[in-house]
């Protein structure tokens, strides 16, 4: 494993609890912790929210956090003329053409690269150091 995924379920407290026993079973260089700070906003559970002011309290002292970002800032994606939605993941490309969506997730897909660079600016704001994943879906 070399991930572990908590999508929404989890919080500030859980994820310090966690990487105590992570970093005690010499695990904290091998396993990221993959944590969602911004999420769609349509067809999960629990959505849209923004947790990069909880990125920005756990950086410091917890390592090895994959931010991941799934949609833009919740207060733009709710604007658009087709928010991000979770389902767009399976569509195929001749429906999405067809149906007239390849802008609108072409937007969705640039408005994550904003919420990236949203995050990127508050760790650095908050003089917390990163390194963007090369190749993190590598072939």
């Amino acid at each position: 494993m070399i991930g572990f995924n908590w999508s929404n379920s989890i919080n500030n407290k859980t994820m310090e609890i966690t990487a105590q026993f992570r970093k005690m079973f010499g695990f904290e260089e091998v396993v990221r912790f993959e944590h969602h700070i911004t999420e769609t906003w349509k067809s999960i559970v629990r959505q849209p929210y923004n947790r990069r002011q909880e990125l920005v309290e756990l950086a410091d002292h917890v390592a090895n956090i994959s931010a991941k970002h799934e949609g833009r800032d919740p207060e733009i994606d709710q604007t658009r003329k087709h928010p991000s939605d979770i389902l767009d993941y399976f569509r195929e490309k001749s429906e999405v053409i067809a149906n007239n969506d390849w802008d609108n997730l072409e937007q969705n897909f640039f408005d994550k690269f904003e919420a990236t660079n949203n995050t990127a600016k508050a760790l650095t704001q908050n003089g917390l150091s990163f390194i963007a994943a090369k190749n993190l879906h590598g072939q």
